[in-house]
C-alpha cells in the first residue's frame, strides 16, 4: 500500500512542472517587463529628454504609487473573475502598457505609461502566492514562493543579454533599438497572456493534468493543514501599527528592497561608467550581479532553514552587501569593482532569502496578515524613494561613487533596524527549533 510520503513525491513534482513552473515564468515577464527600462535607459533617456532625476521619478515613484495602490482592487478581481479570467486580464494588460513603451516620445508619456504598468502589475505576487495556496499542500509551498522570488533576478540575468541584443542589432522595422526591444518583449507578455486563458484552471478539480487520486490526497493534505493550523487570531490592526518591532522590520524590509530597485533600475548607467562598452556587452556584464542575487538568496535561504536560525543571517549578508558596495565605489573603474558588484549582489539576494521566515515567526493569525501588509507596503514603497533619490544625486554630481554610497548607507541602516528587532525580542526569545538534517 502507498504511503503519503510515496505520493507526495510525484504530485510534489507535477505541482512544480505544470503550476509552479508557469507561474514563475509569468513572474519572470512581470519583472522583465518592468526592468528592462533600466537597459533602454542607455539611449531611451536622451532621446526623450529625460534627465537622470526624470528618469528616476518615472522608473520609480510613478510605477511604484500605481503598485502599491491598486493591490486591493486586484485582491477584488481575482475573487470576482476567478483565477483563470484574473490571470489572462492581467497579465495581457501589463504585456500592451509594456509594448506602449515602443511609442513613447515625451517625458509626461513615459510617466504616465510606468504608472498604467504598475496598476497592471500590482496585484500579481500576492495574488499569484493565494492562488498557489489553494493548490499546494504546506509541505509544497516554500519551494513554490521560493521558485517565484527566484523570477526576479532570473529575468535580468536571462533579460538583460536579450534586452541588449534587441537594442544592437538590425532591427526589420528600422526603428530605434530600445523601442524594438520595447515592442518584442511586451509582445510576447501579450501572447504569454492570452494563451494564459487555455492553460490555467480555476481549482484544481477542472485540471485535466490530476487524476481523480491526486485530487483526494491533495484535498486531505490541505485539510489537514487547515485542521492543524493554530486558532485564527483577530486582525489587530491598532496593535500592528503601534508595535514598534514590526515598524523596525519594515524598515529592514524597506532598506533591503531600496537596495533592490536601486540595482534593478540604475544598475546598468553604473556598469557603464565603471567599464564602458557598448549596449550589448553593458547589459551581459549588468546581468552578472544577479547572478549574485539569485545565488545568494537560495543558498543563504536553505541554510537558514537548515540552521534555524535568522539573525545572523540577515545580518552577515546585509554586512557583505554594504562593504562590497564601499569596495566597488573605491575600486573605480576596473574589473574588481565588477566583481565586488557581484558579491554586493550575493549579501543583498542572500538577506531578502532569509528576511521572510524572522517577522513571520513572531506574527501569527491575523496579526500577520495585518503585520505582512505593512511589512510589504513600506518595502515597496522604496520604489518609490530610492530611484528617484539615485537621479537626484546624479544631477548635481556626476561621479558614481555618490550613488552606491547611498545604497551602501541603506544596508547599514537595516543592519542598525535588525538589531533593534533583536533587542525588542520578548525575554526569553522564541522557543527553540531543531535544527532540519539531510536524510
Amino acid at each position: 500500500m502507498a504511503t503519503a510520503q510515496d505520493e507526495a513525491g510525484p504530485i510534489g513534482a507535477k505541482l512544480l512542472w505544470r503550476l509552479v513552473a508557469p507561474i514563475t515564468f509569468l513572474t519572470l515577464l512581470s519583472s522583465l517587463d518592468r526592468a528592462n527600462v533600466s537597459f533602454a535607459a542607455l539611449r531611451m533617456n536622451a532621446d526623450i529628454g529625460l534627465t537622470p532625476e526624470m528618469y528616476g521619478i518615472g522608473v520609480g515613484t510613478f510605477f511604484f504609487l500605481g503598485f502599491i495602490g491598486f493591490q486591493f482592487p486586484h485582491a477584488l478581481s481575482q475573487r470576482l473573475l476567478g483565477a483563470r479570467i484574473w490571470i489572462t486580464t492581467w497579465v495581457t494588460l501589463w504585456g500592451l502598457a509594456a509594448t506602449a513603451m515602443t511609442f513613447v516620445n515625451t517625458p509626461t508619456e513615459f510617466y504616465v505609461l510606468r504608472f498604467v504598468l504598475g496598476v497592471c502589475e500590482s496585484g500579481w505576487a500576492p495574488g499569484i502566492i493565494y492562488y498557489m495556496s489553494q493548490w499546494a499542500p504546506r509541505r509544497f509551498r516554500a519551494s513554490s514562493i521560493a521558485g517565484s522570488m527566484l523570477a526576479i533576478p532570473l529575468s535580468i540575468i536571462i533579460g538583460g543579454p536579450l534586452s541588449g541584443l534587441l537594442m544592437t542589432i538590425q532591427n526589420p522595422v528600422g526603428i530605434e533599438g530600445w523601442r524594438f526591444m520595447f515592442f518584442v518583449e511586451g509582445a510576447a507578455t501579450v501572447l504569454c497572456g492570452i494563451g494564459a486563458y487555455f492553460y490555467f484552471r480555476n481549482t484544481m478539480e477542472e485540471a485535466g493534468w490530476l487524476n481523480d487520486s491526486e485530487r483526494a490526497w491533495i484535498r486531505a493534505e490541505l485539510a489537514r493543514d487547515a485542521a492543524s493550523a493554530p486558532p485564527e487570531q483577530a486582525a489587530n490592526f491598532g496593535a500592528v501599527l503601534t508595535s514598534p518591532r514590526i515598524w523596525a522590520a519594515a524598515g529592514v524590509w524597506f532598506t533591503l528592497l531600496s537596495g533592490a530597485y536601486a540595482i534593478m533600475f540604475w544598475l546598468p548607467q553604473v556598469i557603464r561608467a565603471l567599464a564602458g562598452g557598448n549596449d550589448l556587452e553593458v547589459s551581459v556584464l549588468s546581468a552578472l550581479p544577479w547572478v549574485g542575487v539569485g545565488a545568494g538568496m537560495m543558498l543563504n535561504s536553505w541554510h537558514s532553514d537548515k540552521t534555524q536560525e535568522r539573525y545572523w543571517h540577515i545580518g552577515l549578508a546585509a554586512v557583505l552587501a554594504a562593504g562590497a558596495l564601499v569596495a566597488a565605489a573605491l575600486a573605480g573603474p576596473t574589473p574588481a569593482a565588477l566583481m565586488l558588484l557581484v558579491l554586493a549582489g550575493l549579501g543583498l539576494g542572500g538577506a531578502q532569502g532569509a528576511y521572510w521566515a524572522l517577522p513571520t515567526s513572531f506574527m501569527t493569525g491575523g496579526a500577520a496578515a495585518a503585520g505582512v501588509v505593512l511589512i510589504n507596503t513600506v518595502g515597496s514603497s522604496g520604489g518609490v524613494v530610492t530611484p528617484p533619490l539615485i537621479g537626484w544625486i546624479l544631477q548635481g554630481n556626476e561621479s558614481i561613487q555618490a550613488p552606491i554610497f547611498t545604497v551602501a548607507g541603506f544596508m547599514v541602516t537595516g543592519i542598525v533596524l535588525l538589531l533593534i528587532v533583536r533587542a525588542l525580542e520578548p525575554r526569553g526569545g522564541p522557543p527553540a527549533a531543531e535544527p532540519v538534517r539531510a536524510h
